[in-house]
């Protein structure tokens, strides 16, 4: 996608250039501070995965087994068991693989009147098919979340509902990250698996995150940071080999919903960022999502390339981490209209069948794990925590509006 601008506006937008680091500063060891001027700064996050650990082979996680999906497992062939009141569409024997997805794409994800358990997982129950996380001593990435150690207090934080917390991956305790629970036996979440490669559209130039810091003096320390958190406008900009380009333009998303700022402090080289919420764009078969988070904080440390890399952590709505990372059932298309149903049909049952889980299963592991968000009136959590592993690299942030010349293409 192309993008236009009025030249003037570009120059009058420009908050975060760089030259040059203004002011006394003392960088911290192998920290670049040449991207800041008046103690200012824009970025762009080239590289984000969720934040899990090892493979499950090598830390135990998972005693029990690995998640299966519907059937027999087999992809395709076996996905009539999502489709409920409906044995017609189950696969008849000795009927071949093409044919039965045929009639099933014919006659299942074509109807309106058909239920899935992919766009509707509370119609089912949970699913021992679905594995999490039982293993002891299991290493986790991320931080602390809500300020103690669960597993040694034996009771929750105020806000929150019982869980265990894991140990980190260099020891630290009280990590909250109980999405990796939820998904850590799933295949598709191991290191070679396709559930962690959402980054790909951010390089398709589908969405991207774009964060400005304000009032660092000290890259070492500093008491009060001003952090800006946006959903990109632009697409990002790669290089030949594509890379993401350091130094490149972008604008700020002109929606408030995608827009929050944060206040931080740098000590001993690390920014850590007050709770904010948070909410990015993301795009999967065409179907427009959200991915929002909650009680966002940044943990990151500075990169001799002048950016920072580190942890980007909140809690998840379960409807919503559901429907981003499973069954897309608010998805839109571009011009914000439900996507067609049809589409998100194939899409999340296709899904399950190819990634091996089943909806309901992941739905309801994913409110048995919530520990985000306690609701006082029914006593359940209605978040998750959700980590992310984030590197920044250095660009020119402006604030003013961008459009693509593609833009009356988009359906």
């Amino acid at each position: 996608m192309i993008t236009l601008r009025v030249a003037h506006a570009l120059v009058l937008g420009f908050l975060f250039a760089a030259p040059a680091f203004a002011g006394d500063a003392t960088p911290a060891a192998g920290a670049s501070s040449n991207v800041f001027q008046d103690g200012k700064a824009g970025f762009i996050v080239s590289h984000i995965a969720y934040a899990l650990s090892k493979d499950a082979n090598e830390t135990g996680a998972c005693p029990d087994g690995m998640t299966a999906g519907y059937g027999d497992g087999s992809g395709f062939g076996s996905i009539g068991e999502a489709f409920l009141s409906r044995p017609d569409l189950t696969r008849r024997e000795g009927e071949e693989e093409q044919p039965y997805v045929k009639r099933v794409f014919g006659q299942g994800f074509s109807d309106p009147n058909t239920k899935n358990l992919c766009l509707n997982p509370e119609l089912g129950k949970p699913d021992p098919r679905f594995r999490t996380v039982t293993g002891k001593n299991v290493p986790a990435d991320g931080i602390d979340l809500d300020g103690q150690d669960s597993r040694a207090n034996g009771k929750p934080a105020p806000g929150t509902c019982a869980h265990d917390d894991f140990r980190g991956t260099n020891g630290e305790r009280g990590i909250d990250n109980q999405f990796f629970r939820v998904v850590g036996c799933s295949k598709s979440y191991q290191s070679t698996g396709q559930s962690n490669t959402y980054e790909i559209g951010m390089y398709a130039g589908e969405w991207g995150i774009l964060l400005t810091l304000k009032g660092v003096t000290d890259l070492h320390n500093a008491k009060d940071v001003e952090v800006g958190i946006y959903a990109n406008a632009d697409p990002i900009q790669l290089s030949p080999t594509r890379e993401a380009l350091a130094n490149a333009t972008y604008a700020i998303d002109q929606d408030p919903r995608f827009r929050a700022t944060a206040h931080g402090r740098i000590v001993n080289g690390v920014l850590t960022t007050d709770p904010v919420d948070v909410r990015f764009h993301w795009v999967v078969n065409s179907i427009r999502l959200e991915r929002p988070l909650q009680d966002a904080r940044l943990r990151v440390t500075f990169t001799p390339d002048g950016g920072f890399e580190g942890i980007l952590a909140g809690y998840t709505s379960v409807e919503d981490v559901y429907d981003f990372a499973y069954g897309f059932r608010n998805g839109t298309d571009g011009k914000g209209n439900p996507s067609p149903l049809q589409l998100r049909n194939v899409s999340s049952i296709g899904q399950a069948a190819v990634l091996g889980h089943t909806c309901n299963g992941a739905y309801y592991a994913l409110k048995k794990f919530a520990d985000g968000h306690r609701d006082p009136k029914t006593g359940q959590c209605t978040s998750i925590s959700t980590q992310y592993r984030i590197k920044a690299i250095p660009a020119f942030v402006v604030d003013t509006p961008t459009h693509s010349i593609n833009s009356t293409l988009v359906n």
